[in-house]
């Protein structure tokens, strides 16, 4: 949709932010951790593609009043609330909880969320999958109004992560993925080389 909204997608890999934004016609700012930006001239590269830094250890007023700004600027923010890179039991997908930030985020701002998940990703981390084109999957839910109170905070991230569940589900149905396309973690990936 037109004007400004958030994305929250589940986090798989360090590839996920550009396979994401080849999904859509219009840029995403990504929010990324800090410590991505080191060496400074990744960090340089990271602002030229209008990634965000954020501090994940305590609230980041700047990192936040920068979304805001964005937002208000019209642009999609692009919000991966598991707080890092997630598989398994950790997964929002597989039932884990998810960091509430995103729904402050969304009532501060006003915006829509977009529920998001990506599937196969993880397997970029293995070289020979590089030579061959692994099957990745962006799905995107329907758009989920910001939450209105305080009060409702928690129930509105439930919420969210309830979409982001039964997004998975439908992408696992539809698309017929085998076992080796569910998410892994890096090092299982790596273990298994495949």
């Amino acid at each position: 949709p037109a004007g400004p909204w958030i994305l929250a997608c589940n986090h798989l890999s360090h590839f996920d932010p550009p396979l994401i934004a080849g999904a859509f016609s219009r840029p995403i700012d990504f929010l990324a951790m800090r410590e991505l930006f080191q060496p400074p001239w990744f960090g340089s590269l990271m602002r030229k593609c209008h990634v965000i830094s954020v501090g994940r250890e305590d609230v980041d007023t700047a990192a936040f009043k920068t979304v805001l700004k964005r937002l208000q600027r019209g642009r999609i923010v692009g919000v991966f609330p598991e707080g890092g890179l997630r598989a398994g039991a950790t997964s929002v997908l597989e039932g884990a909880r998810m960091k509430e930030g995103i729904s402050l985020l969304a009532a501060k701002s006003g915006c829509c969320v977009r529920p998001a998940v990506i599937v196969g990703s993880d397997q970029l981390y293995v070289a020979r999958n590089w030579l061959r084109r692994p099957r990745v999957v962006v799905a995107v839910g329907e758009p989920i109004s910001a939450p209105r109170g305080r009060e409702d905070r928690k129930g509105w991230t439930d919420q969210l992560a309830s979409e982001m569940r039964k997004l998975y589900a439908e992408v696992k149905k539809s698309h017929g993925l085998e076992e080796v396309v569910l998410p892994k973690t890096p090092q299982e990936r790596w273990k298994a080389g495949r």
